[in-house]
């Protein structure tokens, strides 16, 4: 393999990271733990992931990536087919709007943006669900979900930021 053709694969390959890394973070999100009802208040590792590249390396999560890795889920967690897509494209577009506020500032702004935007999503999916259902869903496990995704951000934001500066600094 020549010099060329080995920097290409290996650029490919750290630009496929975010890509790959929210793939898995869906896998991860439907990982059967034990733990009883643990399912239904899965942290959504998936949005935060979607949330945070697309500030950070907006070129490397992309709308058709994100929806992409909607379906994926969907498919994953038998959620009505394209329902994550759009949640997840909500997501990607106001990140992507607001990138100019939250690059640059302190990490309580990306975490208070953050918050906004997953209670948003939140309060829609389960309208959503409450419709596609035709029933009144209760909003508890909902906000529960919704609580254990703002306590895990700071953590994934971090592991995020590892990952960003020292795999990710030339691409």
């Amino acid at each position: 393999m020549t010099s060329t053709l080995t920097y290409q694969l290996n650029r490919l390959l750290r630009g496929s990271t975010p890509f790959v890394l929210t793939l898995l973070l869906a896998l991860l999100s439907v990982v059967p733990t034990g733990i009883s009802g643990f399912a239904i208040v899965t942290p959504a590792f998936v949005s935060i992931s979607v949330f945070y590249w697309s500030i950070h390396r907006p070129y490397l999560m992309s709308a058709p990536l994100v929806f992409l890795i909607g379906i994926f889920s969907d498919f994953l967690t038998g959620a009505p087919l394209g329902l994550t897509s759009l949640m997840l494209l909500v997501i990607h577009g106001i990140a992507l709007s607001q990138r100019r506020v939250f690059i640059g500032k302190a990490f309580l702004l990306t975490w208070w943006g953050y918050l906004l935007v997953a209670f948003g999503i939140a309060v829609i999916s389960w309208l959503v669900t409450c419709l596609y259902s035709l029933t009144l869903i209760p909003l508890t496990p909902i906000m529960t979900q919704f609580f254990l995704t703002l306590l895990v951000f700071p953590l994934c934001a971090w592991g995020f930021g590892f990952l960003q500066n020292s795999l990710l600094r030339h691409t």
